[in-house]
């Protein structure tokens, strides 16, 4: 699957590209693991490539400010930084579309985003089978991460209030 960066810009301007929420809970991913939470949100997308369409699933998790995207796109940002994109790319280049993997949360890092690619869409496709169990290990690293930054930031009060003692 390509597009026209012209036309791909538009679509997701006017927002025409196919949207669907998921809700899970962190403690349902530990219980039954990710790939569960994440096999709808990859049917959907295999459905909308099949039908050439642009597409967003989303998954909120429930008891944790955690959101999981996977979004089709033609360069490594969210669709809603269409702006972004418009700068970077010329009009009239022609892009292979890809599915990107995001994860939102004030503790996966600085920035409170990662996105990484998962395979071109085409491959996405042909492979659905391992795509479900390829974005849970992404998404079992990411929440781990995000355990760790929690962790370290637990710690951080007992460090200002040692320095602040002496």
């Amino acid at each position: 699957m390509e597009s026209l960066v012209k036309d791909f810009i538009e679509e997701v301007e006017a927002e025409n590209y196919d949207v669907q929420n998921f809700g899970s809970s962190l403690a349902e991913i530990k219980k039954t693991g990710a790939v569960k939470a994440l096999e709808p949100m990859v049917e959907m997308i295999v459905k909308a490539v099949g039908e050439n369409k642009l597409a967003q699933a989303t998954l909120t998790l429930t008891d944790a400010d955690i959101q999981v995207h996977l979004e089709t796109s033609v360069v490594n940002l969210p669709l809603r930084y269409v702006n972004a994109m418009k700068k970077m790319l010329a009009d009239d280049d022609t892009l292979p579309v890809s599915i990107y993997s995001i994860i939102e949360s004030p503790d996966v890092n600085v920035s409170s985003l990662r996105i990484d690619k998962v395979a071109s869409a085409d491959d996405f496709v042909s492979h659905q089978g391992d795509m479900a169990k390829s974005v849970a290990a992404w998404l079992d690293k990411q929440l781990d991460q995000i355990k760790e930054n929690q962790a370290k930031k637990a710690e951080e009060p007992e460090a200002d209030d040692a320095e602040t003692k002496d």
